[in-house]
């Protein structure tokens, strides 16, 4: 599973989550958050909502990350940690030790040396246990190269996660999960993945940008227990969508495209493939009309795809970014 990169910043929580009663921040003290993660924000350019800190990220006591966050986004993070007391200190300092060659026994998780596990690099694969320190892993890539990967967020089992691994915080792409927003759980779908921050799709949520995709971390998401819902139901090749609407047959056939470039339709007997020079590919539709309109739908699917077209009086095809023409058989 890979996951794209959510925010330089491990800890990144919505505006919306930032609460009136957050204690005061300081400068450059280490804040223990969710063991093994800790931050230290070593400046701030201010404390409005525009502004941005400088935080350093660790993991068992090691740096590993160091990036820009808005001021909101800490002060959001922040009532979920707390200053690092010093037997904490003591314990981190151990946990940057680099592993003792040959270290056995097993690790967080139940993994030993020898075993094969998997890890995040530039996605998930596969590794294979050499040293085991604390609640850290040193594993060799299948590119010779040895790393030290941190459990549970860096390293998990090969195959399917089990209630232990979900209890530990680890979901993999595609999970149906619930997760709670404002105190109430909802239904999801695992999406993405940055260390410890997991990407919801969230149906009927409306989060930044207007997506439904929610951000949070593990202690708010737990595996759903509700039946999944039916398979959308498929449509048969040439069955028509909805009422109202016909196959396009041969009535248009040809090559159209826009003017000033950009965009190009070639339909043939019902059938239509777009080339969009934002996407790059060709894209195959069947192609259905009716009330002066041509709409495109991808084979099987009963939602009409972006591409819908009006039928102009001079003969064009009219698209958000201008008239096609034909321009040849």
């Amino acid at each position: 599973m890979r996951i794209s990169p959510l925010n330089s910043l491990l800890f990144v929580v919505p505006l919306t989550s930032v609460l009136a009663q957050t204690p005061a921040l300081q400068m450059n003290v280490v804040y223990e958050c969710r063991p093994p993660f800790a931050i230290k924000v070593l400046s701030c350019t201010g404390n409005n909502a525009t502004d941005v800190c400088d935080v350093q990220s660790f993991n068992g006591g090691r740096p590993f990350q160091r990036g820009k966050s808005t001021y909101p986004q800490v002060m959001g993070l922040l009532p979920q940690c707390h200053v690092q007391t010093p037997a904490e200190a003591q314990a981190a300092a151990r946990g940057a030790m680099p592993p003792a060659p040959g270290q056995s026994g097993a690790g967080p998780g139940g993994f030993k040396v020898g075993d094969t596990v998997r890890v995040l690099i530039d996605g998930w694969g596969e590794a294979r246990v050499i040293a085991v320190h604390g609640s850290s892993y040193v594993v060799h890539l299948a590119n010779g190269i040895d790393v030290s990967k941190s459990w549970p967020f860096e390293v998990r089992r090969v195959g399917k996660l089990t209630a232990e691994d979900h209890a530990a915080g680890q979901y993999d792409a595609n999970e149906r999960v619930q997760v709670r927003i404002n105190g109430q759980w909802h239904e999801g779908l695992i999406k993405g993945q940055d260390l410890n921050m997991y990407s919801i799709k969230v149906p009927g949520f409306h989060g930044d940008f207007d997506t439904d995709i929610f951000s949070t971390t593990p202690e708010n998401i737990r595996i759903s227990n509700t039946p999944p819902p039916p398979p959308p139901a498929e449509r048969a090749a040439g069955q028509v969508p909805k009422p109202g609407l016909a196959s396009c047959g041969a009535k248009y056939d040809g090559r159209w495209e826009h003017v000033m470039g950009g965009l190009r339709i070639v339909f043939r007997s019902g059938q239509a493939t777009v080339t969009d020079a934002l996407l790059g590919r060709p894209m195959a539709y069947e192609c259905f009309a009716g009330g002066g309109e041509i709409v495109l739908y991808k084979a099987g699917s009963f939602t009409p795809s972006e591409y819908t077209l009006e039928v102009n009086n001079d003969g064009t095809l009219q698209t958000d970014i201008g008239a096609l023409k034909k321009m040849g058989n």
